[in-house]
């Protein structure tokens, strides 16, 4: 790969992207009142022609979104691209600098940024009643960040709710990001697993709607777990397992991944054990929580209609709110031909949060499919890693693990 070609495409890439950006600042307002009278291009004029539905004031706030949600994004890709060709230009370091200190800021700030700026609390998720372990099913049960929240509150009681909502997803995001780095990590070689990092807050954010103190755990424990399952590393997966199950029930399809990833890799006898053990922990986790938690349901009802009326009555919903999703799907399924065998079934998350949504979720909301970030991250690091030709950088084979240059391969040790 020509470096020198990269780095000018990008930076012409990116400078395009600034000025596109600037000009829509400095003037798509005054363009945008234009085409709701009928007074400007043609295409935007049609674009417009039923715009009488909602005042000219609706239009620009969803404008300035789109330009403020552009902006992050631009950010973080300028940052990410321009770190990530600098490393290329050098052999891999043996440990991280103060840019690998810088960017983790960054993404954390970002990640933050787009919880405050476009996050909303709403009626059946409100902040106040979930600290005080009142909401309704399935939320009273996913608790995880709600002590970090309690603890700020306590600690500092001048902050209000929404504030101590946002130090605990702090906590959140610096898990998570640190999670997101150790399995991207398996996957390219260590200076560049900071490209997963953005890739993981590029897919989150579309799927940002309302507040909650589970989605971004979720990315984190998902993101965890796996590493640890790739490595066979018992002990720190059953302990994720069971604290992670606090945040999120849907820790169950760790269980069904780790089912599908070791099966024929191990005995059958020792299969089944690992596997009564997570089952084990998970129901003792779940039997807690109703115990300490009251409940007559573990989830609302009716969502299986709800689905399919979308499906007949709205798809345009349905494709605004999976839309971003999917293309990033369709951009990780590139890394598939290039991804080791463990992590292709690990995709088996994909179609169990396709089946939990449809008969207990609502596919209007793409935070969903959370879960799955960690997975598709790792198969675009594939494709990036063949493309780039980054290997991994060489572990050390611990007690209960295998070397990740021979997991990365796809040898027999690391195949089905």
């Amino acid at each position: 790969m020509n470096l020198d070609r990269l780095r000018w495409q990008f930076l012409l890439f990116s400078l395009c992207v600034a000025v596109l950006l600037a000009a829509s600042f400095l003037g798509g307002a005054a363009l945008l009142a234009q085409a709701y009278q009928g007074h400007s291009l043609p295409a935007l004029n049609r674009l417009l022609s039923h715009a009488g539905r909602h005042p000219l004031d609706f239009y620009l706030d969803k404008l300035h979104t789109l330009l403020a949600f552009g902006l992050m994004l631009w950010l973080v890709f300028t940052a990410t691209a321009a770190l990530a060709l600098h490393r290329l230009r050098r052999p891999p370091g043996p440990g991280s600098d103060w840019l690998d200190y810088l960017i983790f800021a960054l993404y954390a700030a970002a990640f933050l940024g787009f919880l405050a700026y476009f996050g909303t609390e709403e009626s059946w998720y409100r902040i106040d009643q979930i600290m005080a372990y009142e909401g309704r099913p399935p939320f009273q049960h996913r608790v995880l960040f709600i002590f970090p929240a309690q603890l700020m509150q306590y600690a500092m009681p001048q902050l209000g709710v929404i504030q101590s909502y946002l130090w605990s997803q702090l906590l959140a995001v610096v898990l998570m990001l640190w999670a997101v780095r150790r399995l991207a990590g398996l996957f390219i070689r260590s200076d560049l697993a900071f490209v997963g990092q953005a890739l993981a807050l590029c897919m989150w954010a579309p799927t940002l709607n309302y507040y909650t103190f589970y989605d971004i755990g979720i990315i984190f424990v998902f993101a965890f777990c796996l590493y640890h399952l790739l490595r066979r590393e018992w002990l720190p997966y059953l302990l994720m397992l069971a604290a992670g199950t606090f945040n999120h029930e849907i820790t169950l399809f760790l269980i069904v991944a780790s089912a599908v990833m070791l099966l024929g890799t191990m005995p059958w006898r020792t299969l089944a054990g690992l596997l009564a053990v997570q089952l084990a922990l998970y129901g003792l986790v779940r039997l807690l929580l109703f115990s300490l938690l009251p409940a007559q349901q573990a989830w609302e009802g009716g969502k299986l209609m709800f689905n399919l009326h979308l499906l007949r009555d709205e798809p345009r919903v349905l494709l605004y709110s999976l839309g971003p999703l999917l293309l990033w799907y369709a951009l990780a399924a590139t890394g598939w031909r290039h991804a080791p065998a463990l992590l292709r079934r690990c995709v088996i998350i994909l179609p169990c949060l396709f089946v939990m949504t449809a008969v207990v979720g609502q596919f209007n909301e793409s935070r969903q499919f959370d879960a799955f970030i960690p997975v598709a991250m790792a198969l675009m690091l594939c494709a990036l890693n063949a493309r780039l030709g980054a290997a991994a950088v060489r572990l050390p084979a611990g007690g209960g693990g295998w070397r990740a240059a021979t997991f990365l391969a796809g040898t027999p040790e690391g195949k089905a």
